[in-house]
């Protein structure tokens, strides 16, 4: 195993020394994922809207209407009079504590600007309607005493009706922002770095004589092999953990609550790439070819697979074919474990697929692999 693990750090060492590496493994692959994360919208779900707030009551009830405005959807931005308006704001007119007490009825005006997005516009009266439909609800429990400290209690009070929502039938949900750049650039360029570099490296040895030499030490050429594949999985592994400590710290992305099914995912997928960078090093001659191919397998695996974008909004049949290729099956995972919350039980299945990937492609290589 000692000279196994030799073989990998030397294969590890041969492409860190590649200057072009830096480039081509760190700095663009974040470029990538800060610029498709921003023209997806940046944030991992969808988009909030914006709304803005002009108190001019300034008394416990607007208040407490301001507080029911406040939803996960929703960026709520106060505003005093006279300032610049945002592209939608709700205006609380003077004396509507008063009014709305004394049971007056009291308008409240909800202005957008030219230009500003209508379905945004629309998800912000629907909020105002249900924020107002609550106070009103808490004013009625309270009857003839209405005190602040009342309706703060009733508004402390769990609630006494829930609604449950979850997906039904055959919809899915389309990840977003970062949330679909982070895992489709990580599996894009583990896949499309390891190829090409490891299948370069294999036609370097083959034209320079190496791998015959190598197969003339007492090692046997399954242990020479699997020092190969182990050196391109610790490539694939150094790639992985730079893009993942990038997607936390950089992009804020929450890869999920199963760590097990995370590593799982991303060992078999770094075995498969790597599989594949050896056979496409066994069947080809030169480094040239095996850079060509391997940018072009990258590109069309990466485009196909739902890399560049979510798969989900490919037609259904793409989709279903889309699953001959390991970078499909990475995705699925990715997305069940970062964008529906699962658990590892919703990775074994791509896990299994991609270590299936691993096998078939290493037994290729292995097959015709020439070491004279």
């Amino acid at each position: 195993m000692r000279q196994v693990g030799l073989l990998a750090l030397n294969d590890l060492r041969l492409t860190w020394r590649n200057k072009a590496a830096f480039i081509w493994m760190l700095a663009l692959p974040v470029a990538f994922m800060w610029l498709f994360g921003q023209m997806g919208g940046g944030s991992q779900g969808p988009p909030k809207v914006t709304l803005g707030v002009e108190d001019r009551d300034g008394q416990w009830l607007s208040r407490a209407l301001i507080a029911e405005l406040k939803d996960e959807q929703i960026e709520l931005q106060e505003v005093k009079r006279g300032q610049e308006l945002p592209r939608r704001t709700l205006i609380i007119p003077a004396g509507f504590t008063a009014g709305a007490l004394a049971a007056k009825p009291q308008e409240l005006r909800l202005e957008s600007q030219p230009g500003a997005d209508q379905e945004f516009s629309l998800a912000a009266q629907v909020t105002t309607v249900r924020a107002i439909v609550r106070v009103l609800g808490r004013l009625t429990e309270l009857a003839e005493a209405p005190r602040p400290e009342a309706y703060e209690a009733l508004a402390r009070r769990p609630p006494l009706v829930r609604v449950k929502v979850s997906t039904a039938g055959k919809g899915r949900a389309v990840p977003t922002g970062f949330a679909q750049s982070v895992p489709g650039t990580l599996t894009f360029f583990v896949l499309m770095m390891t190829t090409i570099y490891g299948a370069v490296f294999l036609t370097l040895e083959k034209r320079q004589g190496m791998i015959r030499r190598q197969a003339m030490l007492p090692l046997g050429r399954g242990r020479i092999f699997a020092g190969k594949l182990a050196g391109r999985m610790l490539m694939a592994g150094a790639q992985i953990a730079i893009y993942l400590l990038a997607g936390r710290l950089l992009f804020g992305v929450s890869f999920g609550d199963s760590p097990g099914g995370l590593l799982l995912v991303l060992f078999a997928y770094a075995a498969a790439s790597s599989g594949l960078s050896l056979l496409l090093g066994a069947v080809l001659s030169t480094p040239e070819q095996a850079s060509t191919v391997g940018w072009i397998v990258g590109m069309v695996l990466g485009a196909l697979g739902g890399c560049w974008w979510p798969s989900e909004v490919m037609p259904r049949w793409l989709w279903s074919a889309a699953h001959v290729l390991p970078t499909a099956w990475a995705m699925d995972a990715f997305h069940s474990l970062i964008s529906f919350g699962r658990g590892i039980e919703a990775v074994l299945l791509p896990a299994a697929a991609l270590l299936g990937f691993a096998v078939l492609f290493s037994v290729l290589g292995a097959r015709f692999l020439r070491w004279s």
